[in-house]
């Protein structure tokens, strides 16, 4: 579980708070969304379709730190290059959710991950893109991109 909040939260948090320290506007619009989605779509994925190390009598307790910390930080940071860098939004959409998704991978390869009932890595690649077109989405809404 430690590592779960070195890496799946403290590390993600220092990042971003470090390359967002003049752009605390992202953070504070972003953050709360990619909380909530990455929450959803945990609770929903526990009980179906995955299930993450170490085991607990509630798995969105071991999910936590990555709820709070690299998942909507990975949204933060793309919004961060689409507003401030003006990259490409679909390159950095993509390129955010195909990030996420190899980390996911290399996890599953190492037995931190466990896939059932038909999920696999074309539907984890799936369940992080949604989310970050949700929040360009959410920026258009906002008119704070292009």
């Amino acid at each position: 579980m430690l590592g779960n909040i070195l890496l799946g939260m403290v590390v993600p948090i220092l990042l971003a708070v470090w390359i967002l320290r003049r752009n605390l506007k992202i953070l504070v619009i972003y953050y709360p969304l990619g909380v909530a989605i990455a929450s959803c779509i945990n609770n929903v994925g526990f009980n179906y379709f995955w299930n993450i190390l170490p085991n607990t009598r509630n798995q969105s307790f071991a999910a936590l730190p990555m709820d709070l910390g690299i998942y909507p930080i990975a949204g933060c940071l793309m919004m961060y290059v689409i507003i401030v860098k003006d990259a490409k939004p679909w390159v950095a959409i993509l390129v955010a959710a195909l990030s996420l998704t190899l980390l996911e991978w290399l996890a599953k390869m190492m037995g931190h991950v466990i896939y059932f009932n038909g999920w696999n890595i074309f539907w984890t690649f799936l369940s992080y893109l949604l989310p970050f077109v949700l929040a360009y989405g959410c920026s258009k809404l906002l008119r704070y991109t292009k």
